[in-house]
């Protein structure tokens, strides 16, 4: 019997790019997350059973090279809420896409772009 057929995925954790985590922390604290744990070398984030990691680095080109995507439910009122703290990103405004899913993006205060999508019903 092949042991992979049992095996399943269960989550991910993004790891982003972070250039400072004290801005880091106070910019996703907005967004409503909190630290899940946070040393010289790893800052750990959770809000609403979704974590996301950050590593330091002191390139400012890294964190604007880096992208996640956070699935999500109720998706109009989180992007009216983002929207309003002025971080949409200028290309990312809500809109149904192709593949299904209803999606917009931000960028965080060190250039990683978070895009937040929501499965449309027919798919």
């Amino acid at each position: 019997m092949n042991q992979a057929v049992t095996a399943r995925l269960t989550g991910a954790i993004p790891t982003l790019a972070s250039l400072s985590f004290e801005e880091t922390t106070q910019f996703y604290q907005k967004l409503g997350f909190e630290v899940l744990h946070s040393d010289i070398s790893f800052l750990l984030l959770h809000r609403d059973g979704v974590r996301l990691s950050f590593w330091l680095t002191g390139n400012r080109r890294v964190p604007q090279a880096t992208s996640c995507w956070l699935e999500v439910t109720g998706i109009a009122t989180l992007y009216e809420h983002f929207n309003a703290l002025n971080i949409v990103h200028r290309k990312g405004h809500l809109e149904a896409k192709p593949w299904g899913t209803r999606e917009f993006s931000i960028t965080d205060c060190h250039g990683n772009l978070i895009r937040f999508a929501e499965q449309l019903q027919e798919h």
